[in-house]
């Protein structure tokens, strides 16, 4: 019996390990089951279910005249679920699929995207790759396909969207337009990044496999909300005249690069801006923003400023005599030329301020500046400052570069400094800033910030405008501003720049030839320059074309390199402007440069039928025929007399009103 009793205390014994291990796993279950099952059901199904942020669709920017210059294009990355198709629709039909998919996607032939696809399915894959950056008109055509047709969840087919940046204008205006992605923000893209960009939405994705995720459901949790479209102020009929003007110019020259601008001239809007730089294939494209990033030495462009300075100040007036001697003008040692001076002789003698203007004299403008103000060099400093040149004009586009202006007591200013900075050297801008300069004068008197952007809108509704903008509003006196106005006329009426002069438009303006680091002996490189405004007696648009670097064997003056450029600018723009002709107009047919007289045979005694032309189209015509034209109304021609078909003399007046 004790035996027994001693067995029985030694198997009690030896199961109380086991029923203490059993007490303490039900405990854990407990636990497991209520106080951490909550937590950790939440973390296993995160495992396996996570949100995913799906992209917004960015904001179009427009031109001013409601043309697309960026949009969000979106592509279609495409998968399948193989292990979601019924046996017996998978069996019947991946053949069929098979050989659509060798064709849209010949990665795989039709029999190794069978095989393919039998693996997948037998591994019980849930996310096979098919293609990706599919358009949306391919993916209509793949929905179509065998299997995939049964529909999206019986079918297997998986497609995610996403959105790439499509140009429709292509390289032209791309540094304004810009870009905004993971290697920085330029222009307008990146500029306004926070409207356009929207706000991303979330949809729950799937693991299906390590690495792979898939949508629980086509719907979002979190619906992503569109960008706002961004108008700037580009005008593309004239973006594309400054762009193709520009290349031209640069190609002809052999030009390392170069940027023209036009700016309206109330509102201060860029109608158009192109920025050209050489690949050493020789061809150009948007290499950098060079109007707003580059500044430079302007060279002449800036005697606008000191003449404009002197007459404010009263001490000199437009018919002042300045003696330019023989061209060449020496201070501390070092040679001020005017651009005639050869072997010691040139120069213009004594001569008008307006005239030394208009002939671009460096040694007139500088003696004048240099004699009234080297005892106080200060007086002329401060003026600049107060025209408003010191400044970065603050635009919206980033990248701008700093003006400098030199003072007296700074470390690198010189005896020389005042002398050079009267025509434009020591002194450097961008050419927006210069062009900006030019704008007041044509405002009568008003400087305004340059914009690029008209507004922001949402479907079409406008949410914020981008007013115009006063940086100064009166820069000088009306005095002084109808004098340098005359003066700028003269420049291209008696200057430098006769060959501006246009049967269509009157351009006012000035020349720039700046000498490359002159201080370098072995260098002789050029910026060429033009800045001025359109028409002239009534401005409506200032322009600003600066060329650097052409080949010097072919050209560097500003009259013969850029003033060009402008002058076919303001020609184009012109002559794709609406106006009221109430007089005969003789000569255009010659400059209007087109074929549309091919379209219309006209006899020698019989008027055309003009109805329907352009205004354009309608003068080359009659002019290319001899006959005179007398213009009213804007648009295409409505009424003519005579009437078509009338016989009439070959001078006969032939009348058309547009509309």
């Amino acid at each position: 019996m004790e035996d027994r009793k001693s067995i029985l205390n030694r198997m009690y014994i030896a199961a109380i390990p086991f029923f203490l291990m059993a007490v303490f796993v039900l405990i854990k279950l407990f636990i497991i089951q209520y106080a951490e099952g909550p937590d950790l059901r939440a973390r296993s199904q995160k495992e396996v279910i996570r949100e995913i942020n799906i992209q917004a669709d960015r904001g179009n920017i427009f031109s001013s005249d409601g043309k697309l210059l960026a949009t969000s294009m979106p592509v279609y990355d495409l998968f399948m679920d193989p292990y979601t198709v019924a046996e017996e629709d998978f069996t019947a039909n991946i053949s069929a699929l098979s050989l659509e998919l060798g064709k849209k996607f010949p990665v795989r032939s039709a029999r190794q995207w069978e095989t393919y696809l039998r693996m997948k399915r037998d591994a019980k894959s849930r996310y096979v790759r098919l293609g990706e950056d599919i358009s949306f008109s391919d993916l209509q055509k793949i929905r179509e396909f065998p299997i995939f047709n049964l529909g999206r969840y019986k079918g297997g087919l998986i497609y995610e969207q996403k959105n790439y940046r499509k140009m429709p204008l292509g390289k032209i205006a791309e540094r304004t337009i810009g870009y905004d992605h993971l290697r920085g923000r330029t222009g307008i893209e990146g500029a306004f990044s926070s409207f356009l960009s929207g706000t991303d939405g979330v949809r729950l994705k799937q693991k299906v496999s390590k690495g792979n995720w898939k949508p629980v459901t086509d719907s979002y949790e979190i619906e992503p909300e569109d960008g706002l479209d961004v108008v700037t102020t580009i005008d593309t009929k004239i973006q594309d005249i400054v762009h193709h003007e520009l290349l031209k110019a640069l190609e002809r020259f052999e030009a390392d690069h170069g940027c023209a601008v036009v700016m309206d001239v109330k509102t201060g809007a860029i109608r158009g801006i192109a920025n050209l730089g050489r690949t050493e294939e020789g061809t150009y494209f948007e290499k950098r923003n060079y109007a707003v990033w580059e500044s430079t030495e302007p060279g002449s462009t800036f005697k606008l400023a000191s003449v404009m300075i002197a007459l404010e100040d009263g001490i000199a007036d437009t018919n002042t005599l300045v003696d330019t001697e023989n061209g060449l003008y020496e201070i501390y040692g070092k040679k001020i030329k005017d651009s005639n001076y050869r072997n010691g002789k040139g120069g213009y003698g004594r001569v008008t301020l307006k005239r030394a203007f208009e002939v671009s004299s460096n040694v007139g403008i500088v003696k004048l500046i240099y004699d009234n103000y080297k005892d106080e060099p200060s007086r002329f400093v401060d003026r600049l400052y107060t025209l408003g040149l010191h400044d970065p004009l603050g635009l919206a586009i980033k990248g701008e570069g700093t003006p400098l202006i030199p003072k007296p007591g700074d470390k690198n200013w010189s005896g020389i400094t005042l002398p050079w900075m009267a025509f434009g050297y020591q002194v450097s801008f961008t050419p927006l800033q210069v062009l900006t300069l030019y704008n007041a004068v044509a405002n009568d008197g008003t400087m305004i910030k340059p914009r690029f952007i008209e507004s922001i809108s949402k479907h079409g509704k406008v949410i914020q405008n981008n007013e115009v903008q006063v940086i100064n509003p009166s820069i000088c006196s009306k005095e002084t501003l109808a004098k340098v106005r005359s003066m700028l006329d003269g420049v291209v009426e008696n200057g430098t720049a006769t060959n501006l002069q246009s049967p269509l438009v009157k351009i006012a303006g000035k020349t720039g030839t700046c000498q490359l680091n002159y201080w370098k002996r072995d260098t002789r490189d050029y910026q060429a320059s033009f800045a001025g405004y359109f028409p002239a007696d009534n401005p409506q648009y200032t322009c600003i074309v600066v060329v650097n670097k052409p080949n010097n064997h072919m050209g560097y003056y500003g009259s013969t390199v850029a003033g060009p450029v402008f002058k076919a600018i303001a020609e184009n723009i012109y002559l794709d402007t609406p106006r009221d002709l109430d007089q005969p107009v003789q000569g255009f047919a010659e400059l209007l440069g087109t074929d549309a007289s091919n379209d219309i045979t006209v006899t020698q005694k019989k008027v055309p039928n003009l109805k329907g032309k352009s205004g354009a189209d309608a003068l080359s015509i009659l002019e290319n025929h001899g006959y005179k034209v007398k213009i009213k109304g804007n648009g295409k021609v409505i009424w003519q007399y005579p009437p078509a078909g009338s016989d009439v003399g070959n001078s006969a007046l032939i009348e058309l009103k547009l509309g």
